[in-house]
């Protein structure tokens, strides 16, 4: 039992980093394409350039979480559940923050509300991510 927690904690540890890793990814592909491309004068730059971002990051997050987080093949992982995982984790985010902000007791403290939608998507995707994408550990834990 110890030897899993080991390996969960290890995992939701390098699913961190890699996030952060994605985030800079998303930051920075946005940036060169409104800054450095001058796609910020219209709206279709600007969120054709936050597509564009997203995907880059998502791809970068799908990638790096197959080998250095899970241990798992690319080929093995599924990229398209991985997506739906993504924008599931977005939704939650995005609806935690809204009920906290809105009818909740954090509308006079929104930071902390994106704080708590920010870590229940993580906490949602890790767990999905890891049972519906990565999931050959799971059956090398197993065995």
């Amino acid at each position: 039992m110890t030897e899993i927690r080991t390996q969960l904690q290890r995992q939701l540890f390098r699913f961190l980093q890699v996030g952060l890793v994605g985030f800079t990814v998303d930051i920075s592909v946005i940036s060169i394409l409104l800054f450095g491309l001058g796609l910020e004068a219209t709206d279709a730059g600007l969120v054709g350039s936050r597509v564009v971002s997203f995907l880059a990051a998502i791809s970068t997050t799908f990638l790096l979480n197959a080998r250095y987080t899970f241990g798992s093949s690319v080929r093995q992982a599924s990229f398209s559940i991985y997506v739906g995982i993504q924008c599931l984790g977005a939704a939650i985010n995005l609806g935690t923050y809204t009920a906290l902000v809105l009818f909740g007791p954090f509308n006079e403290e929104p930071l902390l509300a994106l704080v708590i939608g920010s870590a229940s998507a993580t906490i949602s995707n890790f767990v999905l991510a890891r049972r519906f994408v990565y999931n050959r550990v799971e059956s090398a834990l197993e065995n």
